[in-house]
């Protein structure tokens, strides 16, 4: 649970996200909540300790377990804390709640509308949903393979063309961007530390996942900004952190490129 605490010493990327989703709930005053995913609880403590009723599940029982400990040591019923799967509609709390948050959970399952919909099952009326992607976007200001990944993999159909200009195409960008080697992918999904972890557009994630699975997208936060391309980062860490933390208190068009990850505010429709 260090990442949610202010002395923690890598980018606060999720407390950043965790304080204003607490800010948002307060706001619209939204309570009773589930958090899907909810690890060994820090999100849900947080939540807690700012008089909104939380619950949550995990699908690793390692995190269910650990997780009860830190409520028990926070003052609160460690029963909140439940096991779960959310590809399974069984496994899920039959009661209905104003709003859901999967945090960290939508770049790792493997059918992510059925996900989706069980969300969707979990709310009431009109209900909230608040889930957090990582930014397929992102990879225009990191020029690196990542960027070539989604130059030739989804930006330019480059099959179409004889197999000379696909290699023309290649070296042009693999000698601009000094890599060669396009990120390997299984089923659409790119591997990186052995788990499974896609990347959304923001800009068509309403149509190909939202919508069908009964929600409208009311806004996108997006949060991890960084104020320069990822290989200053660890060159010039401490400015680069600390001009990218200034990043964080925009909202704007630059999220869409300049972030890592976002999170997609959503309302149920039906």
């Amino acid at each position: 649970m260090d990442f949610y605490k202010k002395t923690w010493d890598e980018y606060p990327e999720q407390a950043i996200r965790l304080n204003f989703i607490v800010k948002i709930l307060k706001q619209k005053k939204i309570n009773n909540i589930f958090d899907v995913g909810c690890g060994t609880g820090g999100p849900m403590i947080k939540m807690l300790n700012n008089k909104i009723k939380a619950e949550g599940g995990d699908f690793a029982e390692k995190m269910v377990s650990e997780g009860k400990k830190e409520l028990l040591k926070a003052g609160y019923n460690p029963k909140l804390i439940s096991p779960i799967d959310l590809e399974d509609k069984k496994t899920l709390p039959k009661k209905k709640y104003n709003s859901v948050l999967a945090l960290g959970v939508f770049p790792h399952i493997l059918n992510q509308k059925t996900g989706l919909k069980n969300i969707n099952f979990l709310l009431k009326k009109n209900g909230s949903a608040f889930i957090s992607f990582r930014n397929d976007l992102f990879a225009l200001s990191t020029l690196n393979e990542y960027s070539l990944d989604l130059f030739l993999n989804r930006m330019f159909n480059i099959k179409v063309f004889p197999k000379k200009i696909q290699q023309e195409v290649l070296k042009f960008y693999a000698d601009r961007l000094k890599t060669t080697v396009s990120i390997k992918k299984e089923n659409g999904a790119v591997k990186y530390t052995s788990i499974m972890a896609r990347f959304h557009n923001p800009l068509t994630l309403e149509e190909e996942l939202f919508k069908p699975c009964g929600f409208a997208i009311t806004k996108i936060h997006f949060y991890h900004y960084h104020a320069l391309p990822t290989f200053f980062q660890k060159k010039y860490k401490k400015i680069y952190d600390r001009e990218s933390l200034k990043l964080e208190k925009t909202n704007d068009w630059k999220g869409n490129f300049l972030a890592s990850a976002f999170v997609v505010e959503a309302k149920k429709i039906k």
